[in-house]
């Protein structure tokens, strides 16, 4: 027996979940920024965006490894951002004594997507494609990436919608 076909119905419900989540990651996002912030244009583009993928994911909950994996990078990054820093702060130090020319490898652009368990290069773009993807199985990884495009597309809409709404205003 096949899953049921989503109705209107259903797709305006999660329109309106999505348009609603979104606002309240906004607005909670604009009340922690600083005076200096609304001049940057690329703080301002990222906290939408940041919005956006939590107001999306916070909709599907924990059901799906893609909203998992993206309300756990947004949750945790702060910690991911000083750890990068840390690890480029060693990589720089290290350059500088060594000849950088020796460090440099070049890749094999015929072997770029090659994987040693036998995926092919289409999946390897999919799971990069896809939050959570790394170690799903090729029939689950296919069920996520259906779901989370779906969810994007609506989430597109919405936005177009709230945009469309806002610039008459």
């Amino acid at each position: 027996m096949s899953a049921p076909q989503p109705t209107s119905k259903n797709r305006t419900s999660l329109k309106i979940h999505l348009a609603c989540r979104f606002l309240l990651a906004l607005n909670s996002l604009n009340m922690k920024r600083s005076a200096f912030d609304h001049t940057q244009n690329h703080k301002r583009s990222h906290r939408v965006k940041i919005a956006a993928y939590a107001s999306m994911a916070s909709v599907v909950g924990p059901r799906r490894a893609w909203s998992r994996a993206i309300l756990w990078k947004i949750r945790n990054r702060g910690v991911l951002t000083r750890n990068k820093k840390r690890v480029h702060h060693r990589t720089t130090s290290l350059r500088l004594h060594r000849h950088h020319a020796r460090l440099t490898r070049r890749r094999n652009p015929s072997r770029e997507h090659v994987n040693p368990f036998g995926n092919s290069g289409l999946e390897v773009k999919l799971r990069k494609l896809v939050p959570g993807a790394e170690t799903m199985d090729p029939c689950g990884l296919l069920d996520e990436t259906a779901d989370y495009i779906k969810h994007l597309a609506t989430q597109v809409e919405v936005m177009k919608t709230l945009v469309d709404l806002y610039s008459t205003i």
